[in-house]
């Protein structure tokens, strides 16, 4: 009788950032907003964004050149979707969504995020806050 083989993928809280991206829809979100992405990608401009939101709420941020090793031992088909390989979320990959969030302007992605997550979350809504107060500047005072 052959001894049973295990093979183990670390998920550790990543699963419940990795839900919640997927309730709110924040892949299908940021594909929206771009409309040229390439049929032969194996990761979407949204999912690279979702692979990059895991990584940095995973309390180990990599650099980018060293995602496919932060990914080799999780499971992908669980926190993303299956078919994404960890060298498919390689730096240059990376490198075109952070361009990409550029040019859409993070300020207008992140309010696009916000109201997302209060329509679908249905959370109250009653006041707004502009802090104002924040300004930086830097030099000698005279």
């Amino acid at each position: 009788m052959r001894p049973h083989q295990f093979h183990i993928q670390r998920i550790d809280h990543m699963g419940l950032v990795a839900g919640m991206c997927k309730e709110l829809g924040i892949a299908n979100l940021w594909d929206s907003l771009v409309s040229n992405q390439s049929e032969t990608r194996k990761i979407s401009f949204g999912e690279t964004v979702v692979s990059m939101l895991l990584n940095g709420l995973g309390f180990t941020a990599r650099t980018l050149h060293m995602f496919p090793e932060f990914y080799a031992d999780k499971p992908l088909d669980k926190l993303i979707r299956s078919g994404i390989e960890p060298e498919h979320i390689n730096e240059s990959v990376l490198g075109r969504a952070l361009d990409q969030l550029y040019e859409l302007g993070v300020s207008e992605v992140y309010l696009s995020l916000a109201v997302k997550a209060i329509n679908v979350l249905k959370l109250p809504c009653k006041a707004l806050n502009l802090d104002s107060t924040s300004f930086h500047v830097d030099g000698r005072c005279s």
